[in-house]
C-alpha cells in the first residue's frame, strides 16, 4: 500500500482498499458525506471522537490512521530504527478548545503498535469509544478519570492503566495540564 501524505489520504486510501463508497463511510459514521470528503481532501479536519467513527466505519482505528498519516514524516533507517519528529507529525483536536486535547501519532508507519501523545483533556466525558486491541494510557502530568465500562479510574502522573480497547472507554481531565501517552497493539 502506498504511504499516505496526509490524515486525508490515509482514509482515503483505506476507503478504496476496501471498496466503500464515500457516502457508505459517512453514514455508518454518522457525519455526511461532503464532511467525508472535505477530510479527504484535506480542507477539514475531523475531531478525534469523530475519527474514532470513521476509522470504526472503515474497519480500523483511530491510531493506524493517524500512524498511516505520520508515516512521511518518519524516517526510517536501514536498521529499522525509525525517527519521528515533533514538528512534522499530524494533530488533530478533541474539540474546538485546545485545552480539551491535541492529539498526534508517534509512531509513523506500520508497526506492531501504534502511541499516541495527548496534551490536554476535556472536562466532561464524551462520547465512548472502542477499538480492536490492548491499550495501554500512561499519566505524565495532570490527573485524569478514565471510564472504563461501568468503571471509573482516577490517574496522576506516573499511573497507567492497561486495558482491552474493546470495551468502551473515553478519559476527562480532573486537574492540571494533561500529558498522557497512549500505546495500543495494532489493529487491522
Amino acid at each position: 500500500m502506498e504511504v499516505a501524505s496526509s490524515l486525508g489520504s490515509a482514509l482515503r486510501a483505506r476507503r478504496v482498499v476496501l471498496g466503500q463508497s464515500l457516502r457508505s463511510v459517512a453514514s455508518t459514521a454518522e457525519v455526511s458525506a461532503s464532511f467525508l470528503s472535505q477530510v479527504e481532501n484535506d480542507k477539514a479536519r475531523p475531531r478525534i471522537e469523530t475519527l474514532h467513527r470513521i476509522a470504526a466505519a472503515l474497519g480500523t482505528t483511530a491510531q493506524a490512521l493517524l500512524a498511516d498519516a505520520s508515516a512521511p514524516s518518519a524516517a526510517v533507517r536501514g536498521d529499522g530504527a525509525v525517527v519521528s519528529r515533533a514538528a512534522q507529525a499530524r494533530v488533530i483536536s478533541q474539540s474546538d478548545d485546545p485545552a480539551d486535547g491535541l492529539v498526534r501519532s508517534l509512531v509513523g508507519g506500520a508497526s506492531v503498535f501504534h502511541a499516541l501523545e495527548i496534551t490536554g483533556a476535556p472536562p466532561e466525558f464524551g462520547e465512548p469509544y472502542k477499538h480492536p486491541g490492548d491499550e495501554l494510557l500512561y499519566v505524565v502530568s495532570g490527573r485524569v478519570e478514565v471510564r472504563f465500562g461501568d468503571e471509573l479510574f482516577q490517574l496522576g502522573p506516573g499511573d497507567s492503566l492497561s486495558y482491552s480497547g474493546g470495551v468502551p472507554h473515553s478519559t476527562r481531565r480532573l486537574s492540571g495540564d494533561v500529558r498522557l501517552v497512549i500505546v495500543t497493539t495494532a489493529g487491522s
